[in-house]
């Protein structure tokens, strides 16, 4: 009886798409192309938060009253945890054609254009997934993914915000705003009541730092106040920027269950390339009956 090796892998090891995976296959986030304009995200609220968090609050804290700081520290703590969030999270990826063929999921295979497709022009189909385009789904060049009701890719956060993904990206940008004007609070505070007595050292300390700071503001505010109307109207941006009518009333987020596992194990084919091949030892080749 001949005998071949069949050789089983996590199915993240063969995504064919521009995502990377984290710590096995629990986190999935963009392409390395963003990896400069998301490094700036991180390290703009880590070292500008990190004094305030460290120094400025505890002092308004002992000098003024405890509830600003209180606010700052929620704030600031939520706007990194749905940073995270936003960045590690499936917005909603509708797997390729080989992908759902490899998952062997019955619920999926509606998806995959037939030939009756070809002739529907009410279908939309993607050439680069060979799947069937659900309603307000988009194909995202810079991830190289179909997303669920696609919102935009977002280099900052170093993924697409689309269906699953997009009430953390309003929580992050929402808190993200509530920190900042705390911390703008705090700020003037300080100046004003602990650091110096001298009007006009205050006032060049108030001009030198506080303007920036508030540009930043109003940006990451006008941000927000364009988000919330996307919202009240039911748009998202793409919608919104090149005035395209919604065609389907889904709603545009909602935390449904991943159409994927990404440490489903798969079986591999020859023609199959394998990413992540380090990881390899994790799922041992085992052989059955030709």
């Amino acid at each position: 009886m001949n005998q071949n090796k069949l050789q089983l892998v996590h199915l993240y090891q063969l995504w064919p798409s521009n995502n990377r995976f984290f710590c096995r296959g629990r986190l999935m986030t963009g392409p390395s192309a963003d990896n400069t304009t998301n490094l700036i995200t991180w390290l703009l609220i880590l070292l500008i938060g990190a004094p305030f968090i460290v120094y400025i609050s505890p002092q308004i804290w002992i000098v003024l009253h405890p509830s600003l700081p209180i606010i700052s520290y929620v704030m600031y703590f939520s706007c990194v945890l749905f940073l995270f969030l936003t960045q590690f999270t499936d917005p909603g990826i509708i797997p390729r054609k080989e992908i759902i063929e490899k998952m062997k999921d019955e619920n999926l295979l509606h998806l995959i254009p037939t030939e009756a497709d070809n002739s529907n022009y009410n279908i939309r189909i993607c050439i680069t997934c060979m799947i069937k385009k659900p309603p307000r789904s988009n194909h995202c060049a810079e991830c190289d993914n179909c997303v669920d009701v696609f919102d935009h890719h977002c280099p900052f956060v170093n993924n697409c915000i689309g269906k699953r993904n997009y009430a953390y990206f309003i929580s992050f940008i929402s808190t993200l705003t509530m920190a900042a004007i705390s911390f703008g609070i705090e700020f003037l505070c300080f100046v004003i009541l602990i650091a110096t007595n001298d009007e006009k050292v205050q006032q060049i300390l108030i001009i030198i730092l506080m303007v920036p700071f508030g540009i930043c503001i109003l940006l990451v505010f006008g941000l927000l106040i364009f988000h919330i109307f996307l919202i009240i109207t039911g748009k998202t941006t793409k919608e919104q920027l090149k005035n395209i009518e919604m065609d389907s009333t889904k709603r545009k987020c909602e935390r449904t269950k991943s159409l994927f596992n990404c440490r489903l194990i798969v079986e591999k084919q020859k023609q199959d390339q394998i990413r992540y091949d380090y990881e390899m030892v994790d799922v041992n080749p085992i052989i059955v009956p030709a």
